[in-house]
């Protein structure tokens, strides 16, 4: 964990492609107290762990709407990302290769990625395109709200609450978390 931060600079710097940016954040939590956070926003990004912390001027980003799909389910066309932000967690023994303790594992995934987008349509033509594309990719769902819940094809969870936000926009806010 004490190389997270270094590790996330490449990440910044990758996804850099000019225009106006998408704000992105990145906290992880270790129960070990090891602990980082990476952010960007407006061209700066600020990396803070334990024993390194910095600040750095980067071309802003801008994600698409074909930059993020849920399991195979992409967002409406030509929504736009307001924030994409991931928290994560480390507990021993929720690995692969087991924790501290040497359990080999079998804990639950403490992540999670928000994403929120605005989407250039009526609130029933952007629900019909989520309900559709998790009916074809073969989620369990339930609708909640305006929105829907459920499991995807690979047993992570989810929501995705939906708001009309005038004739032709919707605002939404999708949440997952691993399996």
């Amino acid at each position: 964990m004490r190389r997270l931060p270094l590790l996330l600079l490449p990440l910044a710097l990758a996804a850099c492609n000019g225009g106006t940016g998408t704000p992105v954040t990145i906290d992880v939590k270790s129960d070990d107290g090891d602990n980082g956070s990476f952010r960007m926003e407006n061209g700066t990004v600020s990396i803070k762990g334990d024993g390194f912390q910095g600040n750095f001027r980067v071309p802003q980003i801008k994600m698409k709407a074909d930059d993020v799909d849920l399991d195979g389910v992409k967002l409406y066309p030509k929504s736009e990302i307001a924030g994409f932000h991931i928290t994560g967690g480390d507990k021993p023994g929720n690995g692969k290769d087991g924790g501290k303790d040497g359990s080999k594992g079998g804990g639950k995934d403490d992540g999670k990625v928000r994403i929120d987008f605005t989407s250039p349509a009526s609130l029933a033509a952007v629900q019909n395109w989520f309900r559709d594309g998790f009916t074809k990719k073969g989620f369990t769902f339930a609708s909640r709200g305006d929105g829907f819940a459920g499991t995807t094809s690979d047993g992570g969870t989810f929501t995705l609450d939906l708001s009309a936000d005038g004739g032709q926009k919707v605002k939404g806010r999708m949440e997952m978390t691993g399996s």
